[in-house]
């Protein structure tokens, strides 16, 4: 074990525990649903009706929440204060069905908005984990033993944060006589030193990693029903300690399959997260029917956007039209707080207590007069910097586009709207990180981490005692929209941090805004259907992928794609036992939603014959 592992031995890092804290439903007369159905024959379909079908092997597919009892949720609760498992017991064989769940929780889903594609991953069996477990024992800085015995080993590449709204920031912030050359300067150190416009849309790569690593841990008990744990290993590929670590990072890759031309790409090893039997002691036990719905559950969870009464369309049904007057007891945001500290604390090796100096976080309540009129600056700062951004794009790029560019750049108005109950930004000083003895890096994938998990409470919460009449209590929106809108003005046009005013002196970095929503309908069909229907603005993102997409198995020494074989490729969608797939209000189903089950003589297969 490293000299850091032995010193977080001794830190208080252990998590506290978390209390369910239920959310009362609104009066009955107040209380919507989505209902949504079919478009009638020669009737435009919209967001607020079901999609005409569905072709996607995503395991996600659309689908509704599943509700928890109060008993059930507390049973839970553990799962949102894990700590790290101390060994690995006697393998066992793993089968088809578990590693696609375990697959379908994690590297397939584990970002619930904007999927894009810059995370992909190859698995390799018990004989090329002792291989990487050797390999891991050997590097520097490495938070977690490296445990010998695992099942499987992820090995978890990453690539720069690439879309068409970066390729927008190439053009902005230039001086109006120096834009050409300013613009191929960008575009040279973008797609061959691989760097970026605004440093925010570098940190994305880091706060989804952050948000996978979290979510593996979990997805390895789900998957497996408490049988067996997962060892994420993070801190050695972050910063320095990357560079350190070289030769064994260049070996690992290799068992990935990583490739001359991958690199060339910006391709990289960036987490290894190791998965083994549980020791007795240390499994988590919970009735079978709970671990299917709480997967069920984990496939449903998504950004809510709407706030009835709020920020609706004018074109939206009745149900969104009507404010519900909702909100949730005051303990519920302590508690959401307290998971965001256990997780920051888990993947930072910090102290706790000074984690929570470290981890800088904004509570914004819309409830209260300050809440209010902070929001009104931040949506004036947000709304000023589109309009310099819009000004100023190079008319010889625009032009020639019909001005798509300040087209595009005016629409993205609405995805930094700071609509909820109670507006959260967080982020870190790199200054106080830096005296701190942490690495930036590790830091930004602990935020994403923090966030994620305090926004799993959220959710989890919002199913608790969930009415028959209700889709849920409360759902969270994560965003990295504002932060990045904020960094244009900050690197640009000389605005201060979103966080300053909050944090003065303290040189705020601000890196995710949340906003909780308390409420019984969720939002459009539209939002997740934008990720599994390239007609529906799929191209704005990467679509939500299939095992064969993304994943890779090493066997034999060969690297074969997931769920690929035969002539048939993967439709099956996760946890589709427990029946949350999205249908209309008399059971029409969205054709095609309900995916194609993988045979079932293929799913008891062992991924790794003995």
């Amino acid at each position: 074990m490293s000299a850091e592992a032995e010193t977080l031995d001794s830190a208080n890092t252990r998590p506290k525990f978390l209390e369910v804290v239920p959310i009362p439903p609104p009066a009955p007369e107040l209380r919507a649903q989505r209902l949504a159905v079919p478009a009638a024959p020669g009737e435009h379909a919209n967001r607020y009706t079901l999609p005409r079908g569905l072709d996607s092997a995503s395991p996600v597919g659309f689908r509704t929440r599943v509700a928890l009892t109060s008993a059930e949720a507390r049973q839970l609760m553990p799962l949102l204060s894990l700590e790290r498992p101390t060994a690995f017991g006697p393998a066992t064989p793993v089968t088809e069905a578990e590693l696609f769940e375990e697959a379908s929780l994690g590297v397939l889903s584990s970002r619930q908005s904007t999927n894009f594609r810059g995370q992909r991953a190859t698995v390799l069996g018990p004989a090329d984990s002792r291989e990487a477990a050797a390999l891991l024992a050997g590097l520097k800085d490495l938070a977690a033993p490296a445990l010998p015995g695992a099942t499987h080993t992820w090995l978890i590449l990453a690539r720069p944060y690439r879309t068409a709204f970066t390729m927008l920031l190439t053009l902005i912030g230039h001086r109006r006589h120096r834009s050409v050359p300013g613009v191929a300067a960008r575009l040279f150190r973008k797609r061959v030193l691989h760097g970026d416009d605004i440093p925010t849309i570098g940190y994305l790569k880091d706060l989804h990693l952050g948000i996978l690593a979290d979510g593996m841990e979990r997805a390895a008990l789900v998957a497996s029903a408490g049988r067996r744990r997962a060892q994420v290993h993070m801190a050695p590929f972050c910063g320095p300690a990357r560079v350190a670590n070289r030769a064994a990072i260049r070996a690992l890759e290799a068992l990935a399959g990583l490739t001359a031309r991958d690199r060339a790409k910006g391709w990289h090893l960036a987490q290894v997260v190791q998965v083994g039997a549980a020791l007795p002691d240390e499994r988590v036990t919970l009735p079978a029917p709970l671990w299917r719905k709480l997967g069920a559950n984990l496939m449903a969870f998504r950004s809510e956007r709407i706030l009835p009464g709020v920020n609706q369309e004018p074109k939206a049904p009745a149900a969104y039209q009507t404010d519900q007057q909702m909100d949730v007891p005051d303990e519920l945001p302590v508690m959401a707080g307290r998971a965001a500290f256990n997780a920051f604390s888990h993947w930072t090796g910090c102290d706790r207590e000074h984690g929570k100096d470290l981890l800088l976080l904004e509570r914004i309540d819309v409830n209260t007069p300050t809440g209010t009129e902070r929001i009104g600056q931040l949506s004036d700062m947000l709304s000023s910097v589109t309009d310099r951004v819009i000004a100023n794009i190079p008319a010889w790029a625009d032009l020639p586009t019909g001005r798509a560019f300040s087209r595009n750049a005016g629409r993205g108005r609405k995805a930094f709207a700071l609509v909820g109950q109670r507006v959260y930004a967080s982020g870190l000083s790199q200054p106080e990180l830096a005296a701190a003895g942490l690495d930036w890096e590790r830091g930004v994938r602990a935020v994403g981490a923090a966030a994620s998990r305090s926004a799993l409470y959220v959710e989890l919460m919002g199913v608790t005692d969930l009415p028959a009449d209700c889709d849920l209590l409360a759902g969270i929106c994560l965003m990295a929209g504002p932060v990045n809108q904020n960094d244009i003005g900050k690197t640009f046009y000389g605005y201060d941090d979103l966080l300053e005013p909050a944090f003065p002196g303290r040189q705020p970095t601000s890196l995710l805004v949340w906003t909780l929503k308390a409420k019984t309908v969720t939002d459009p069909i539209g939002n997740e259907e934008q990720l599994l229907n390239a007609a529906q603005k799929g191209a704005l993102v990467d679509l939500r992928v299939g095992p064969h997409d993304v994943m890779t198995i090493r066997r034999d020494g060969k690297l074969r794609p997931f769920r690929q074989r035969n002539g048939h490729t993967s439709t099956e969608r996760a946890f589709a036992d427990v029946g949350n797939l999205v249908t209309a209000p008399d059971g029409q189903e969205i054709p095609g939603n309900a995916g194609e089950p993988w045979p079932a003589i293929w799913r008891r297969e062992q991924v790794w014959p003995s």
